[in-house]
């Protein structure tokens, strides 16, 4: 009686970091596990230019007793025939590599240039994070744990995914409830600052905060149009349909009176 035939498995990256084939696995994560300790131990760089140069030194040498007897080389006579691994290269690796560089590029300068506020300062907070994490562990031991957690954690998270969900829901509602507190105090305690420094600069600081909304806690960037709760927000504030209008300056009667009378009362209008 024939066994029936297996059938073939994708090899996705849950199929291997989830130990679905222990065997296959296995054998990843000992080679991966080799490659490290042969980069930490032997000078690849080093090993790669001995081979080299004696190779060389040999395929020359070859080539020339090859003419020198036969009026052709042996390396010339005899190499092997292979397609050109560059052009395989350039049709089928180059186009992906330039969309993705594409994409990249995208996404960096939405970051870099702040077209989403949040996600840039999520990704402030991450190059802190990584900051600290490099500065306390070398690129090698970081790569170490990386492999580590990468073929530990998938199989983990498998057998026990309600529970670890479940936590991960009750500790982000934590962080965000924290986060939350935090935002109101910190409005809290700037406002009145906040409210002195727009008092001071009288109609100047009205226009800013008029264009400028800032957030408060529970808002996202680009919802909400909350500004501070300042004595300044009671100020009516004139808006055109189209193009905004700088608030006129205080009056002056520049017209009566010397110009140092001009000058003394417009010094006094900006102080008050």
């Amino acid at each position: 009686m024939s066994t029936p035939a297996k059938v073939p498995v994708p090899l996705t990256p849950c199929f291997v970091l989830g130990w679905q084939d222990p065997i296959f696995t296995g054998k990843i994560f000992a080679g991966v596990v080799s490659t490290l300790v042969i980069f930490k131990y032997v000078n690849l760089f080093n090993l790669f230019f001995h081979i080299a140069y004696i190779g060389l030194l040999v395929s020359a040498g070859a080539e020339y007793a090859g003419k020198l007897v036969t009026g052709q080389g042996f390396v010339t006579k005899y190499k092997p025939t292979s397609k050109s691994v560059a052009k395989i290269f350039n049709e089928s690796v180059l186009p992906q590599l330039g969309e993705i560089s594409i994409y990249l590029e995208e996404e960096f300068n939405k970051i870099a240039y702040s077209h989403d506020v949040e996600t840039t300062l999520k990704a402030a907070g991450i190059s802190y994070v990584l900051y600290k994490v490099t500065s306390w562990f070398s690129l090698y031991t970081l790569i170490v744990i990386a492999v580590g957690f990468f073929f530990t954690w998938p199989p983990i998270y498998q057998r026990n995914q309600i529970e670890i969900d479940e936590a991960v829901a009750e500790y982000t509602k934590l962080a965000k409830e924290k986060i939350a507190e935090l935002t109101a105090t910190v409005h809290k305690q700037a406002a009145p600052h906040i409210e002195t420094l727009i008092k001071k600069t009288g109609p100047v600081g009205s226009f800013v905060q008029s264009k400028f909304p800032t957030r408060t806690a529970g808002s996202t960037v680009g919802e909400s149009k909350t500004t501070f709760g300042t004595a300044a927000d009671a100020v009516p504030v004139a808006h055109t349909s189209g193009a905004s209008k700088f608030p006129d300056t205080p009056a002056t009667n520049l017209g009566e009176g010397t110009f140092e009378d001009a000058v003394h009362e417009v010094k006094s209008t900006v102080h008050e």
